[in-house]
């Protein structure tokens, strides 16, 4: 039996610990149907006292807190419930918590960020060098404080050495499914997913994503780079026409532009004309064609395989699943 802490912190989200602690819970309970050891010991550890501050009214009782003599096989960091706005303090907090962190890894315990916990291993240290993944909302903020980091923002799970991290929201509980799989068996994780109605094998959460523009630098050419693009693309602008609007030559303007937003001229211009076709399905045009050509494509293969690759899904499909419905 490997002996799981869930960590209870200030501020950490309710409805991702009674998640986590309901679907491991579950696999308990399906175990133990077939004729299984119970495959976990599940506790709930908190960072202070045993019980913690919460932007909703519930409260969860702690066994243990992170002061307390104890071993565990694996700690699990659900994610918080605050705003990205108040990580420095939220870390600042939790100082205690990120050195118990580093010492339950060095001591060989297996450790699980879901969606945003991620910020606490990225602050100790642990994914330098290594893939990791978050809530795409934070993926920006989080590749800005940790550059060692090699952030993957369309994964829903990564898994190097003894580290696991798992996507955005409830994206976030196919992580957990994989590491039921991997010490339950693919039955039982694939059971869980049907009670559950979890989509089982999901490796991408860019349909998810809403492009936000990428404007957390201080590089004011770039901004106004950046603004000139999202009022005029659904023209054919070039990146040498973008070049000029800020009096820079092309190659400066692509490393600049390259060095600020992590993508390339390009690259942006192509996600700001699929947010705008994301929206256009989101509404309820269903016009395909109609929606390419607005959003500066003359070529409809052309825009399918962009908003392909960028989204994880046709047009069609997206239209088809996220369409507004109208009675």
């Amino acid at each position: 039996m490997k002996h799981i802490s869930i960590i209870i912190y200030d501020d950490v989200l309710p409805t991702a610990v009674a998640n986590t602690t309901a679907l491991l819970t579950s696999a308990n309970e399906a175990a133990v149907k077939k004729g299984e050891p119970v495959p976990f010991q599940i506790e709930l550890i908190g960072t202070r006292l045993k019980s913690a501050a919460l932007n909703m009214p519930l409260q969860f009782y702690c066994s243990k807190t992170i002061s307390d003599e104890f071993d565990t096989d694996i700690v699990i960091i659900p994610p918080m419930g605050t705003d990205l706005t108040d990580i420095n303090s939220l870390l600042s907090k939790n100082k205690k918590l990120l050195g118990w962190i580093k010492e339950k890894y060095n001591s060989k315990a297996e450790i699980i960020s879901l969606c945003t916990g991620a910020y606490f291993l990225a602050e100790c240290g642990l994914l330098d060098g290594m893939p990791a993944t978050s809530h795409w909302g934070a993926i920006e903020d989080l590749q800005q404080r940790y550059p060692l980091i090699k952030f993957k923002a369309d994964h829903v799970v990564t898994h190097s050495k003894a580290i696991i991290t798992g996507g955005g929201g409830f994206s976030s509980l196919n992580a957990l499914l994989y590491f039921i799989e991997k010490n339950c068996g693919k039955e039982i994780s694939v059971e869980l997913s049907k009670f559950y109605a979890l989509d089982y094998g999901r490796t991408s959460q860019s349909i998810f994503t809403v492009f936000s523009g990428r404007r957390q630098h201080n590089d004011d050419e770039i901004h106004q780079a950046q603004s000139y693009i999202e009022k005029k693309f659904e023209s054919d602008i070039s990146v040498e026409q973008i070049a000029r609007q800020v009096n820079m030559s092309k190659r400066n303007f692509i490393r600049r532009f390259k060095s600020a937003t992590s993508l390339s001229p390009i690259e942006f211009i192509q996600r700001i004309k699929v947010e705008a076709a994301k929206k256009a399905f989101e509404a309820g045009e269903t016009n395909i064609a109609a929606i390419t050509y607005r959003v500066g494509y003359n070529d409809l293969k052309t825009f399918r395989t962009v908003f392909k690759r960028i989204t994880g899904s046709t047009p069609v499909e997206y239209r088809n699943q996220y369409k507004t419905q109208t009675v």
